[in-house]
């Protein structure tokens, strides 16, 4: 039996092995495009490590992709919302058979507002309203919609109308807490008594009870509460988010708190609570890295294992003090990260090779420049250019031809930032024949700027 089992646990390692090898190949292959990032960080979040994901995702959002490109694909990839035009044929012709479905006049709504045409959205969500007008949803975009447009007072109109016609229901007693927390307090505690007595499954309501809660100075209390809105709501980004404040502001238990804001970035990676998930996860996640390998130090852990790390900063640190206290065995260690699946991991590495090489690497360079991981492919290009001068120009010619995007945008920044005067020009003349708009746009950019000296 026992045979048999770790036969089982082979075959899908190696069939995951396989798969992250075929997303790796495509995130090369289409570079520029946004699924192939998405595809990759997926991969990780399935398997749990949303750190790997995360990073991904913000190099390819930080380095070249549109807001618009990426938001799209992140909600496909990780909501499994599409906005795009096909979605949009779909659903209107869904309407046309079926003009009174509340459900799909929102979903209608909803694609229109992710695609920032208001205009577009009133006229479903009023139809909405119209066949199912107990709903508050509908009744929250409309007014928002209406508040963004500059009727203020209208959009606040609309909600009291709903709130005075429907006195008894979730919303109303929400609104009348949020009213007396600050005017009232002990008003509030009895309204909340009551209220999530009558509604035990609410969100809003757990949420206030847990801000009354940490007022009073009851902490226990208030992160119970929090952490039992949070599951109320796991799909909340703006209550994962507030939880996380918590832990992190009140509680100061940093991992907790990284937790909730990676909750909150993958449903939304624009979530705010003062500052935007993305920041306080950078920064948490940079705090935390630190003390991990600050305590392996001093533990006596050799600092090729911190390359081990799950996490992408801890590793980035390894890869800083290997800098700091270089020695020749350190070089496979470095040129092992070059397959590593964080960029920031591999640009480091191939830093430090660069630093620490000259004409004896040619022959790994060469094994390099034909290596089956395009990644490490293209990051040989820099190293090329930098050891190799006018001698590696052939080769960076060769590259501009791949059919990998990836390919193609190192081996013109490699010219660009390690060519000279002669490789620059290469680099921009190859405009004329670039397939790829980004790349296009990128050499245009290149030839208004000044060269580096």
């Amino acid at each position: 039996m026992a045979a048999v089992v770790v036969g089982a646990v082979s075959v899908l390692s190696q069939a995951q092995d396989n798969e992250l090898k075929r997303l790796r190949a495509d995130y090369a292959m289409r570079f520029l495009e946004p699924e192939p990032h998405m595809a990759l960080a997926k991969y990780f979040l399935d398997r749990g490590d949303r750190l790997q994901a995360f990073y991904l995702l913000e190099a390819a959002r930080r380095s070249h992709l549109e807001e618009k490109v990426f938001n799209r694909a992140f909600q496909l990839a990780f909501r499994g919302f599409d906005y795009g035009p096909d979605a949009e044929r779909s659903l209107l012709k869904e309407l046309a058979a079926n003009p009174q479905s509340e459900t799909v006049n929102f979903k209608l709504a909803d694609l229109y507002i992710a695609r920032d045409e208001l205009q577009k959205a009133k006229p479903y969500l009023v139809a909405a309203s119209k066949i199912q007008p107990d709903d508050f949803k509908y009744v929250v975009g409309l007014a928002e919609i209406l508040r963004i447009e500059g009727h203020v007072q209208d959009g606040d109109q609309l909600t009291k109308d709903f709130l005075s016609k429907h006195s008894d229901s979730e919303k109303a007693w929400i609104t009348r807490i949020e009213e007396s927390i600050d005017k009232d307090p002990a008003l509030a505690k009895s309204l909340l008594a009551h209220a999530r007595a009558k509604f035990p499954k609410s969100t809003g309501l757990a949420f206030d009870q847990a801000r009354v809660f940490q007022r009073e100075g009851k902490l226990d209390e208030a992160e119970k509460t929090f952490v039992e809105a949070a599951q109320l709501s796991p799909a909340s980004a703006d209550v994962q988010a507030w939880t996380g404040r918590f832990f992190l502001k009140v509680r100061v238990n940093k991992p907790k708190a990284l937790d909730y804001y990676l909750n909150a970035y993958f449903l939304n990676p624009d979530t705010y609570d003062g500052e935007y998930a993305e920041s306080r996860i950078r920064n948490l996640n940079w705090d935390l890295a630190q003390a991990e390998v600050a305590k392996r130090n001093q533990l006596g852990v050799p600092v090729e294992e911190l390359l081990n790390d799950a996490n992408p900063v801890v590793v980035d640190q390894a890869l800083q003090q290997i800098s700091k206290n270089w020695k020749a065995s350190y070089l496979n260690v470095a040129l092992n990260c070059l397959g590593h699946d964080d960029e920031e991991v591999r640009w480091i590495a191939t830093q430090l090779i660069k630093s620490h090489v000259d004409r004896s690497f040619d022959p790994t360079l060469k094994a390099l420049l034909s290596d089956e991981d395009l990644r490490k492919r293209g990051l040989a290009a820099y190293l090329a250019v930098h050891l190799w001068k006018r001698d590696s120009f052939e080769i960076m010619k060769k590259m501009l031809t791949e059919d990998s995007e990836l390919l193609r945008f190192d081996a013109i920044s490699a010219l660009i930032l390690e060519g000279e005067e002669e490789g620059r020009r290469i680099a921009l003349e190859h405009a004329a024949n670039e397939r790829h708009p980004l790349l296009r746009q990128l050499l245009e950019k290149a030839k208004q700027e000044k060269p580096q000296p």
